[in-house]
């Protein structure tokens, strides 16, 4: 009775174990068919539903786990998608049904607060942009500038700044310093006058409002003799001229105290700035600021690749923008390498091998065994026997050829040596012994093909390659005296430094090994004849040849930083006032460019012959400067025969009868009916070979190429030829326009402008 309760209870235990197997099994199947459909929320919910009806079922509560992973891994690869293509609002909609199924995660709360800031910065390039095409670059450029500090990678923002930045430095309008809110040129002329006298008249001039500090001598000596002056300009000399320094508490109001430490520690305002560096060492940035700016020592955290500064704002602008420089990413090559081993095998052997042994053997008498002293008395012809090679004729011809290809691909960074091996570590075993023990130590040899590159690219897209190759294979073994086995390696080395261009292909051959064994059997005597002697002898000629071939193709995947002129060449003023300022070679804005009156200080010359005599040197006929000569004329060349899904390429060309140093342009285009591949320069700028600075940003937003040109020429670019191309893709069958909405030639000297902006339309079939 016992023995069957017992049966029964076994039974009953497997049944409720299959079961439960079974409906677990049931519930995993529901759940992967809702996540390959996308509802990740459905099947945690039938999941969770499975584990409440069998609590004791361990399979499911792992599946709970694994599912609510891979769900919360694919809504965020979901929303990374999303937001590199620009739509945010679907991948905050992706984010929050991460963040329901795990609200504690870092990486989903990381993600939305990047989402936020690449908002900002989308707000702030689309008042940018605004801003610029309603002419008002200075604010513009102050605008991205600020976008720039929520997101200092933002690549559209970094390309506007560069545009804004290289137009703002070829033309007439300043672009240094923005503090005060007056930008009017102003004329001062003052001999051996009070200090308060002058600033009262800079206070009448322009508008702005001075407080100084209490131990400012306000009857020093001034001797002043400006001309068309701004302000900015004219503050600093003031204040320059007597040691003293200023602060700009706003737009109107300047604060003037002593320059000396502690007055520098009592007024001067201090910004803590964090740089979190992505390609750049810590250490390395820092002392690069250290250097370039004269500051203290910043706060260095290696782990976390930051840099820590507490500066005035003007050191601070500074230091942001060696950071930028500073830290950007290294270049990147793939090398392409094909290593061909070529082996040629000629083997001939022709003739006829003649017996060369003649083998007599004497033979036991019939019925005996073997030989005795008796039998070898009678040894006669008869009992002598007689043995003779085989006759061979020789007609053998063999050709071969053999090749061992390896095609490796390396991808290496700018200055970073890269190494691979294609081949086997051969064991060398060596022994070692005493009088009481005997011991083994295994070392290994690298045998086959190992390659070693470093490449340098440099800003003109060439790489220079150094180059290690090393082909070696095992000849034979050698066994030692101690019974240890060695190898005798043979190997073909080539090292050499290589200069390329990008996609060029190099060869490196000559690694040649030649055997020729030549080899015969004769006759003797008649095989040495003449003519004849070829009926009685066999030659066997046996050649080989081994040659050893590289092929090398850099292919730039990444380019070496080359930043345009803009960016790498900063005023930053004197060494005891630092800061970042305009460069004084730059014509400022008066009446050249459409201002009014200037106004005058008290005791200054009059306004009207004010205006004639311009800063800068050289400049003083600037006010009346003539428009360049020639016309200028922009005009489009497209493709006639252009069908929806295809790419064409469409050129906008130029032609100029003045000298010009760069245009500045944009182009309008629908982003619903357009794809932009590509926007390269054209060979307008070009001409005289001269090195130019070439810039372009697309915004598929608001359906915009913005591009930049400056030339290094200076005798400037003239005539015909293309300034533009763009290489598109037609979406959909209709017309499709594309214009230009802003297009401003520089020129070397004088006004230039377009007086007809041409534009394109297309009709995609």
């Amino acid at each position: 009775m016992k023995l069957r309760t017992l049966q029964l209870a076994t039974w009953s235990s497997l049944a409720s174990f299959f079961v439960l197997t079974g409906c677990a099994q049931f519930v995993r199947d529901d759940v992967n068919a809702k996540m390959r459909q996308g509802d990740y929320e459905g099947a945690l919910q039938g999941i969770q539903e499975g584990i409440a009806k069998y609590p004791d079922n361990t399979a499911l509560r792992a599946t709970l786990i694994s599912a609510q992973n891979e769900a919360i891994s694919r809504l965020i690869a979901q929303a990374i998608q999303q937001r590199a293509t620009g739509r945010f609002d679907d991948a905050d909609n992706t984010l929050l049904r991460a963040q329901a199924l795990d609200p504690k995660n870092d990486r989903i709360m990381a993600l939305q607060n990047d989402i936020t800031a690449q908002r900002r910065a989308e707000k702030s390039l689309d008042e940018a942009l605004t801003l610029m095409n309603a002419k008002n670059r200075e604010q513009a450029l102050r605008v991205v500038e600020a976008g720039l500090r929520d997101s200092p990678r933002q690549p559209e923002l970094l390309a506007l700044q560069r545009r804004l930045e290289a137009e703002l430095r070829f033309e007439t309008e300043p672009a240094g310093r923005r503090g005060l809110a007056e930008s009017r040129p102003i004329t001062l002329d003052f001999r051996n006058a009070p200090l308060s006298t002058v600033l009262e008249a800079i206070t009448r001039g322009s508008g702005i409002n001075f407080i100084l500090d209490r131990d400012v001598k306000q009857d020093n000596r001034v001797t002043l003799y400006l001309r068309s002056a701004k302000v900015d300009d004219a503050i600093d000399l003031v204040v320059g001229a007597h040691q003293l320094a200023r602060r700009t508490i706003d737009p109107q109001t300047v604060l003037i105290y002593p320059n000396t430490p502690e007055k520098q520690r009592e007024h001067q305002e201090q910004v803590i700035r964090v740089f979190h560096l992505g390609n750049a060492e810590a250490k390395s940035t820092a002392a690069l600021l250290r250097n370039m700016l004269r500051i203290k020592d910043p706060f260095v955290d290696e782990r976390a690749n930051l840099i820590a500064l507490r500066e005035s704002p003007e050191i601070i602008a500074l230091a942001e923008r060696l950071v930028a420089l500073h830290d950007i990413g290294d270049a990147e090559v793939m090398m392409e390498v094909e290593i061909l081993e070529v082996k040629t095998t000629r083997l001939t052997e022709l003739g006829i091998n003649f017996p060369n042994t003649l083998t007599l053997t004497p033979l036991p008498l019939p019925g005996a065994t073997g030989l005795t002293v008796s039998s070898v008395r009678s040894l006669n012809s008869e009992r002598i026997g007689v043995g003779i090679g085989n006759t061979l004729i020789n007609l053998r011809r063999e050709v071969g050829d053999f090749n061992v290809l390896a095609n490796p691909r390396i991808r290496a960074k700018n200055r970073e040596k890269a190494k691979i091996l294609i081949g086997d570590k051969v064991p060398v075993v060596t022994t070692s012994s005493t009088a009481t023990f005997l011991s083994e130590s295994i070392s290994y040899l690298d045998v086959g093909i190992k390659l070693e590159v470093e490449p340098v690219v440099s800003p003109d897209d060439e790489v220079s390659i150094k180059l290690g190759l090393e082909v070696s294979s095992i000849a034979k073994e050698v066994r030692t005296a101690a019974g240890s086995l060695a190898y005798q390696i043979g190997t073909r080395n080539a090292n050499t430094v290589l200069r390329l261009r990008d996609g060029e292909t190099q060869l490196l051959g000559g690694l040649i090994s030649n055997e020729d064994r030549s080899s015969a059997n004769r006759v003797p005597g008649l095989g040495d004849m003449p003519v004849l002697g070829r009926l009685f002898s066999s030659q066997k000629d046996d050649y080989q040849r081994t040659e050893l071939i590289l092929a090398i193709t850099p292919r730039i995947l990444r380019s070496a930083p080359h930043p345009d002129i803009s960016q790498a060449e900063m005023w930053v003023g004197s060494e005891m006032a630092t800061r970042l300022r305009a460069s004084p070679a730059r014509v400022p804005l008066a009446k050249a460019a459409g201002a009014e009156a200037v106004p005058t200080a008290a005791g200054s010359q009059p306004a009207a012959a004010a205006t004639a005599a311009l800063a800068g040197p050289g400049a003083a006929g600037a006010a009346k400067a003539a428009p360049a000569s020639g016309p200028i004329l922009a005009s489009w060349k497209a493709p006639t025969d252009i069908k929806a899904g295809t790419e064409f390429v469409v050129t906008l060309n130029l032609s100029s009868g003045a000298a010009l140093r760069g245009a500045p342009l944009e182009i309008s285009f629908p982003a619903q009916s357009l794809e932009v591949l590509d926007v390269s320069e054209g060979s307008f700028f070009k001409q005289s070979g001269a090195t130019t600075s070439f810039t372009q940003a697309v915004n598929t937003g608001t359906g915009r190429i913005g591009a930049g040109i400056l030339s290094n020429d200076s005798n400037g670019a003239t005539g015909q030829g293309s300034l533009l191309q763009l290489r598109l893709k037609a979406k959909a069958a209709g017309p499709v326009d594309l214009g230009i909405t802003s297009l401003k030639p520089i020129p070397l000297s004088g006004a230039a402008a377009i007086a007809e902006l041409p534009s394109l339309r297309l009709e995609v079939k």
